[in-house]
C-alpha cells in the first residue's frame, strides 16, 4: 500500500479528504481522517468518534454524510473528479473551509447542516 498523503499547511479536513480518497480511495477505516488529526489538529482528539455520530463511519462516508459542498467551485469539484484548491482554515481545526458546511450533530445543534455565525 502507498504511504498515507499528509495533509498541507492550512489545509481543511474536507479538502484533505476529497484529495486523499481521489489519489488512493477508501479502505472502509478512517486512515485519512485519522492522519489529519494527527498531523494537524492532534488536540481533536475526539474527531473520529464524532465523526461516527454525524454518520461517517469511514473516510469516505465523512465525504458523504458528515461534510457536505456548499460553493459552487466545491461542487462542481466533487462533480467533475477534478482539483479543488482549499481556502485554508488554522492549524489545528478540524473544521471545514469555506467550500463546505459540517453537519452539526446531537451535541452540535440537532444534526442540521448550519452555517457557523458570524
Amino acid at each position: 500500500m502507498p504511504a498515507v498523503l499528509e495533509p498541507v499547511d492550512h489545509e481543511c479536513l474536507a479538502c484533505f479528504l476529497y484529495r486523499a480518497l481521489r489519489a488512493q480511495g477508501c479502505g472502509g477505516t478512517h486512515l485519512f481522517l485519522l492522519a489529519y488529526r494527527d498531523e494537524s489538529a492532534p488536540r481533536a482528539t475526539a474527531v473520529e468518534r464524532k465523526m461516527q455520530l454525524l454518520g461517517g463511519y469511514c473516510d469516505c462516508e465523512v465525504l458523504a454524510n458528515a461534510i457536505r459542498p456548499i460553493t459552487r467551485e466545491a461542487s462542481n469539484a466533487l462533480e467533475d473528479e477534478v482539483d479543488l484548491v482549499c481556502k485554508g482554515v488554522r492549524r489545528g481545526t478540524t473544521q471545514p473551509c469555506e467550500h463546505w458546511l459540517m453537519r452539526r450533530g446531537v451535541q452540535w445543534g440537532g444534526g442540521q447542516f448550519r452555517r457557523r455565525s458570524a
